[in-house]
């Protein structure tokens, strides 16, 4: 059975006390580490702090800095928004270890495929995530923030371990070989987290599942993410450079996670997915209303420079386009 050690955060009890605060979480409140808290904590973070890439189009540099400090100020202090996936679990772990949680950082390959569920491509290994263990138990459990999965319990490690997310979505872990691996048997097996949807929520029966992506217990390490964070901002074919990604989660008066909202690239709406279906909350006639409905849905504040930024990228709003939209 898997061991993971105690680690040291990088983070400070004043930073963690912001956190907490930041996330709708007072640290008065009993933080003690149990599967319980850590639900309440990534339900609470998943809902105040979105999944996004604005700083790749939206600033001169288009460098989105996952440095842990960087990340830190950009959500918790300074309030401007989120940050992708290496950057909420860089934010995220640091925060749980503080708490007394022990874990670490895994890669992952997202499945590419669009088409049947029994067909997959896995992508690179360039996706984040966490397994943590909570002190007294020793199974190792998932926990995946930063694409939009949104299950908040973390997903005990056992084969066949199916689990729930939100409007009906669910999820399960197995043990499979990547098609391409040389290696036979047990040993060429990793975990595979699979979802009872396709990627527009059309529901499966029963016995079919989606994979969704691939990963093995191999410990990553900070400068790992950082690195692949360069690599990233470097690569003009990745999905992050290509366009505007935006998620985050809904919760109703009780807590509980109903909804998300989402701007996908080459889109130009604000949508929401709950249970009754998918509804479109704001549209965007140009970059004015793109940066309002960031700042007014998510909370992302982009700099007073951005339209001038993200003029001539791919991710902009083409004016040729958005006149056809007004009908001018």
């Amino acid at each position: 059975m898997l061991k993971i050690n105690p680690s040291s955060s990088y983070y400070d009890d004043e930073q963690l006390s912001a956190y907490l605060l930041r996330v709708g979480l007072p640290s008065a409140i009993d933080h003690k580490p149990s599967l319980d808290n850590a639900e309440t904590l990534i339900r609470h973070h998943i809902t105040t702090i979105p999944f996004e890439n604005t700083e790749m189009h939206y600033t001169a540099s288009g460098f989105l800095d996952c440095d842990p400090q960087v990340v830190y100020t950009r959500i918790v202090e300074d309030k401007e928004g989120g940050t992708n996936c290496h950057g909420l679990h860089l934010l995220l772990l640091g925060m749980l270890l503080k708490l007394g949680y022990r874990g670490y950082f895994i890669m992952a390959r997202v499945n590419q495929m669009r088409g049947p569920p029994e067909v997959i491509n896995l992508g690179n290994l360039d996706h984040s995530a966490i397994v943590i263990q909570v002190p007294g138990n020793d199974e190792t459990y998932l926990v995946d923030i930063g694409m939009g999965l949104g299950f908040t319990q973390p997903a005990r490690l056992a084969v066949d371990f199916e689990f729930d997310a939100f409007a009906g979505k669910r999820y399960r872990l197995i043990r499979a070989r990547h098609p391409e691996s040389p290696v036979a048997g047990e040993e060429g097996e990793d975990w595979r987290l699979q979802m009872n949807t396709d990627l527009d929520w059309n529901f499966y029966p029963d016995s079919i599942w989606r994979t969704v992506m691939q990963f093995s217990m191999q410990p990553f390490f900070m400068k790992d993410l950082l690195n692949l964070t360069w690599l990233v901002h470097h690569n003009p074919d990745h999905i992050l450079r290509k366009g505007l990604v935006v998620m985050m989660f809904i919760k109703n008066e009780k807590g509980v996670v109903i909804g998300q909202q989402t701007i996908m690239p080459k889109g130009k709406a604000v949508t929401l997915r709950t249970a009754a279906g998918l509804e479109v909350l704001r549209e965007f006639g140009d970059e004015d209303d793109r940066i309002a409905a960031l700042k007014d849905l998510f909370g992302i504040k982009c700099p007073a420079d951005a339209k001038a930024c993200i003029s001539g990228r791919p991710s902009a709003i083409k004016v040729d386009e958005t006149e056809m939209k007004n009908g001018t």
